[in-house]
């Protein structure tokens, strides 16, 4: 299976739509979560975000894809100022933000995208492909969403962002899945699910 098809099969459909009605994701769209919650949140993301990074390095790095090596320079020119700002906004420290701090679900996704950039760079695109690939769909299945959170939906569903998630399809269409990479995609997109579910539930 291709991955457009996989994207489109029952399996991916149920998880991406739990992830788009979980409850982080609904109450940012109506605008009723605390502050605490998203400062919890953006915490995280900022310790995921430098492994994330890391991750796709390590794949520009040993891929001899031209079109690989140059996503992977794009990949993070806009999204890491991007946080920045909510950091700021939202009255966070960047310097004092522990990896102490770390949750278990932020722990093992950050394992996963780092044990599959080594392997090949194809399996680390498509370990990093879920987060990618769901926020744009998020951002974009989310109608008329509060007036204060607009701007991170605004930023996910923003042409730019898109064109990078188009970038990742283009390459990772070229070859029909194994059934092991679909299991790849599937366990990202877990830990995505389970990502919003923590960041939700550790605040009491």
């Amino acid at each position: 299976m291709y991955l457009r098809s996989y994207l489109n099969s029952p399996e991916v459909m149920e998880l991406i739509d739990h992830i788009v009605h979980s409850d982080f994701v609904k109450s940012m769209k109506d605008g009723t979560i605390e502050d605490e919650r998203f400062r919890y949140y953006l915490k995280q993301d900022h310790i995921y975000l430098k492994y994330y990074k890391a991750a796709g390095d390590v794949i520009g790095k040993n891929t001899g894809d031209d079109n690989i090596r140059e996503l992977y320079n794009e990949i993070g020119s806009e999204e890491p100022e991007f946080h920045r700002n909510m950091l700021k906004q939202f009255g966070i420290d960047e310097a004092g933000i522990k990896e102490s701090e770390i949750n278990y679900t932020t722990y093992s996704y950050i394992n996963h995208l780092l044990r599959w950039s080594k392997d090949s760079s194809i399996n680390g695109m498509l370990s990093m492909f879920p987060c990618q690939w769901s926020y744009g769909y998020i951002a974009e299945a989310t109608a008329a969403p509060s007036e204060k959170y607009l701007f991170w939906f605004d930023f996910y569903r923003s042409k730019d962002y898109r064109s990078i998630t188009d970038k990742y399809l283009e390459i990772l269409q070229k070859e029909p899945l194994s059934t092991y990479q679909e299991q790849i995609i599937k366990f990202g997109l877990e830990y995505e699910l389970n990502y919003w579910k923590e960041c939700y539930i550790e605040i009491k």
